[in-house]
């Protein structure tokens, strides 16, 4: 079965064009003649030099927009002009995660978008009276790549305990959306990307399937760090901030450093305030959602309880909480159970020593979330060709439907084997 999974990929699908991993898992339509996004996966063999990086000098509790700023130069640097095309780049090698290619919410094969969160009614303006979907695509520098590198280095087993990112390790992920500006005016002038985000067959109805940036999240490796030794921290787009291109006019939203441990909502309503994370009072988000017109009804905070979280993400959780749960198996949620007393909510929001897992028993994947969710779907994917014998029979076309349906398989646990949660970034309707 093993043996069978990567042939099942490469020889059904034909789209693993740079290396053992595929770059996304159907077929394009036949008369395509664009782009097609190209998974970075020449992972360095050895660890890369050690190198002093801009942020290091700023004290973050200080001067979090600074920290921030110097962060996201890093990410842009080479990969602005090169459309955040890795291979592109010529300032700086850049490397995505392997096996996020599999089932409904995978990596599409224009721009490697894979489903996101919905925004749900009123979260991004009281204009917003429904639901959209967002989309995001994910890169790790060369420390980064280094990691992925040693946890992928048997496609078919990967090391979860190989997953301990170096000390400078950057990661960052743009987040786009289907909001369009007449319901998000902060979103005018937003650069927009077209991708196939329906799955359609259709080569001129993906060109005009058009996702506007909302969000950009970048994460830190460093030792100041009160969680885990992760710094997380995000941007909104913002028509109204200064710059004289688009990718110029992020704001920054927010930055967090640890968890705040007993920090509850009862605390929070009673004048406590976060001090483990910073939230920019200035964002137009923020503003609207503490002081909403009447008929709307968004969430008063960006993160549980007043932390750092982006627009985006479930305001039940947290940057730093939501990324703390990524460990193999998936033995608890990414989020706390909905009908959760407030100390047992809080189980989420510890702070981690470096290196340990969210659950005893698992190995932690380092606060890497596409790590996980990328083993998981290597299992389903092996389960799936494991028990539909017909497919490996040479069921092109059976195959290939499945893998462009709207579900992804769920992982299948059988004897006295425990549950494990499947990491979603959208699970049900929250």
């Amino acid at each position: 079965m093993n043996v069978l999974a990567p042939i099942l990929v490469v020889s059904v699908l034909g789209v693993a064009q740079g290396g053992p991993f595929p770059d996304f898992g159907y077929a394009p339509p036949d008369d395509w003649d664009g782009d097609k996004f190209s998974l970075s996966q020449s992972y360095p063999a050895d660890v890369p030099p050690a190198a002093a990086k801009p942020w290091e000098a700023i004290d973050f509790k200080r001067d979090p927009k600074g920290y921030l700023g110097a962060i996201l130069d890093y990410c842009f640097e080479g990969n602005v002009e090169a459309g955040f095309r890795p291979e592109l780049n010529t300032a700086r090698k850049w490397f995505h995660a392997p096996w996020l290619h599999f089932g409904g919410n995978g990596r599409e094969f224009v721009r490697g978008l894979t489903k996101e969160r919905n925004s749900r009614a009123f979260e991004l303006s009281p204009m917003q009276s429904s639901s959209y979907r967002n989309f995001a695509v994910g890169l790790y520098d060369e420390l980064g790549g280094y990691t992925i590198g040693r946890v992928w280095r048997d496609p078919q087993h990967p090391d979860a305990q190989a997953a301990k990112f170096p000390e400078g390790t950057v990661t960052f992920k743009l987040l786009f959306t289907t909001a369009p500006v007449s319901v998000v005016p902060f979103l005018e002038g937003a650069p927009a990307w077209f991708a196939d985000i329906d799955r359609s067959a259709s080569s001129t109805q993906i060109k005009s399937n058009e996702v506007r940036l909302l969000q950009i999240d970048v994460a830190v490796k460093d030792k100041r760090s009160m969680a885990g030794g992760w710094v997380f921290g995000t941007f909104h787009y913002d028509s109204q901030v200064p710059g004289d291109t688009p990718w110029k006019k992020l704001r920054p939203l927010a930055l967090s450093w640890g968890n705040d441990p007993t920090l509850t909502e009862s605390l929070y309503s009673s004048g406590s305030q976060p001090e483990e994370s910073w939230v920019n009072q200035e964002s137009p988000i923020v503003t609207y959602r503490k002081n909403p017109p009447s008929g709307a009804f968004p969430p008063k905070v960006m993160g549980w309880a007043g932390r750092a979280n982006g627009p985006v993400d479930n305001s039940l959780s947290s940057c730093v909480s939501c990324h703390m749960t990524a460990q193999s198996p998936g033995r608890s949620g990414m989020l706390p159970p909905s009908d959760s007393t407030e100390e047992r909510r809080l189980r989420w929001f510890r702070n981690l020593e470096p290196g340990k897992a969210f659950d005893e028993g698992t190995d932690s994947l380092d606060f890497s979330l596409q790590l996980a969710v990328g083993i998981q779907n290597l299992k389903s994917f092996n389960d799936t060709v494991a028990n539909l014998a017909g497919f490996r029979a040479g069921d092109r076309t059976g195959l290939t439907r499945f893998l462009r349906t709207d579900e992804t398989p769920s992982l299948e646990w059988r004897g006295d084997q425990p549950q494990e949660y499947r990491f979603s970034r959208d699970p049900g309707e929250d």
